[in-house]
C-alpha cells in the first residue's frame, strides 16, 4: 500500500451522485478547457485555452476573452485579495477543422514565497463579428506551500482513505483570515467490472462530499481524516480508482488552501494499492 501526496497544487459533496459511463469515445475527446498555471517556483502565471469547441462546423475565427476574476494571497501576517482585471484581454483565434481551438491569454506574476495564493480565470467565447456568446469555461491555479492531501488504498480490504494535513496554520491576519478553518473533501470513483464491460465514473454534481472542522495545534499544525471508504464486494473489478480533491477555507469562507490525488486499488484485474 503506498501514498500519493500533493503538497502544491497548480492547474480543481452531500447532494445527488452521478454515475455516469466513460467510454473510450468520451475519453478520447479533448474537453473544453481554461487553463491557468502558476509556477511556484517562479511566481510567472501563464494562462491558455484548449480543446473542442465546434462539432461538425469550419473552421472559423473566435474572439476569445480571458478575464482574472479574483483569488487569494496568504503570507505570513495577512490574507489579501487578488485584484480582479478591469478589462479582460481579448485574441481572435481560429478554430481547426475538427473544430478545437488552443489560443494564449494573459500572463502574470506572484510572490512564490506566498504560503498560499489563488487565481480564478473566466474565459468567453464570442462570435467576432455579431459579439454573440458560444460558451465560457472557469479556471484556477493554487499554490499552497502548508497543505499535504494524502489517498491510500488497500486492495486486500478495499478500502480507501482520504486525510489532509497542514502546518502554519496560524499565519494569516490576526483577525483569523487566511488561516484554517474548515477542511472539505470531494471525490470521484471509477470503476470497470470486466475488460468487456464499460466503466462508469461516480460523482457528486454540486458541493462537497464532506467537511469537517480543522482542530489547529499550538504551532498551527493540524490533521485531518476525511473519510474511510470500505468496499463491500467480494468480486475483483478489472479496473478501479478514486480521485481527491480538497480544499481548505478560512472563518470568513475564502479558500487559503488545496491539493489533490488519485489511488488505484486494480488495474487488469490486479491490485495495485497506490
Amino acid at each position: 500500500m503506498r501514498t500519493l501526496r500533493t503538497a502544491c497544487l497548480a492547474v480543481v459533496l452531500a447532494a445527488t451522485g452521478l454515475l455516469v459511463p466513460a467510454t473510450a469515445a468520451s475519453a478520447a475527446s479533448a474537453p473544453l478547457t481554461a487553463n491557468v498555471v502558476c509556477d511556484a517556483r517562479t511566481g510567472e502565471i501563464t494562462t491558455s485555452i484548449s480543446g473542442q469547441l465546434f462539432t461538425g462546423a469550419p473552421a472559423q475565427a473566435v474572439k476569445v476573452e480571458f478575464k482574472r476574476t479574483g483569488g487569494v494571497r496568504v503570507t505570513s501576517t495577512a490574507k489579501t485579495a487578488v485584484t480582479p482585471m478591469s478589462q479582460p484581454l481579448t485574441v481572435t483565434a481560429t478554430t481547426t477543422s475538427s473544430g478545437t481551438i488552443d489560443a494564449a491569454g494573459y500572463t502574470g506574476l506572484f510572490n512564490p514565497a506566498s504560503q498560499y495564493y489563488r487565481e480564478t480565470m473566466t474565459v468567453t467565447f464570442k462570435n467576432p463579428a455579431t459579439g454573440a456568446v458560444y460558451t465560457t469555461r472557469t479556471g484556477a491555479c493554487d499554490v499552497d506551500r502548508r497543505t499535504t492531501v494524502t489517498l491510500t488504498c488497500d486492495p486486500g480490504t478495499r478500502t480507501y482513505t482520504a486525510t489532509a494535513a497542514g502546518i502554519n496554520g496560524q499565519l494569516g491576519g490576526s483577525d483569523g483570515a487566511g488561516r484554517p478553518y474548515t477542511v472539505s473533501y470531494r471525490y470521484t470513483s471509477l470503476s470497470q467490472a470486466t475488460a468487456n464491460d464499460p466503466a462508469f465514473e461516480y460523482h457528486n454534481i454540486s458541493g462537497w462530499d464532506y467537511t469537517h472542522r480543522v482542530a489547529r495545534a499550538g504551532d498551527g499544525s493540524w490533521t485531518d481524516v476525511g473519510y474511510v471508504h470500505t468496499g463491500t464486494s467480494a468480486a475483483t473489478p478489472w479496473y478501479s480508482d478514486n480521485g481527491l480533491t480538497v480544499a481548505v477555507f478560512d472563518q470568513f469562507g475564502a479558500q487559503v488552501g488545496a491539493g489533490t490525488a488519485k489511488c488505484v486499488m486494480f488495474r487488469q484485474g490486479q491490485p495495485v494499492g497506490y
